[in-house]
């Protein structure tokens, strides 16, 4: 798997109610955007020799799951749903 498709493919697992919105690539690191259904926007930052481990390891992989759920955390407002 490519890490793009490997990014949006955590995130929707994570967090289906976050979103990947964008996914900027340069030489050192991916920096991701991710946005939740409340309309707040985060980002993150992966180091790209990570993010290319993880499209092969799982244990790479499993470290960019929690910085990626981490970021989706943050979109996704909980709704109080009034019993208290």
């Amino acid at each position: 798997m490519d890490p793009r498709g490997l990014i949006e493919n955590l995130v929707q697992k994570l967090s289906p109610n976050a979103t990947v919105v964008g996914i900027t690539e340069n030489p050192e690191r991916y920096r991701v955007t991710v946005a939740g259904t409340s309309g707040v926007v985060a980002d993150c930052e992966l180091p790209r020799a990570v993010v290319e481990a993880a499209t092969r390891r799982s244990t790479a992989r499993a470290r960019v799951a929690v910085t990626l759920k981490r970021c989706a955390d943050d979109v996704d407002a909980r709704i109080p749903d009034g019993r208290g």
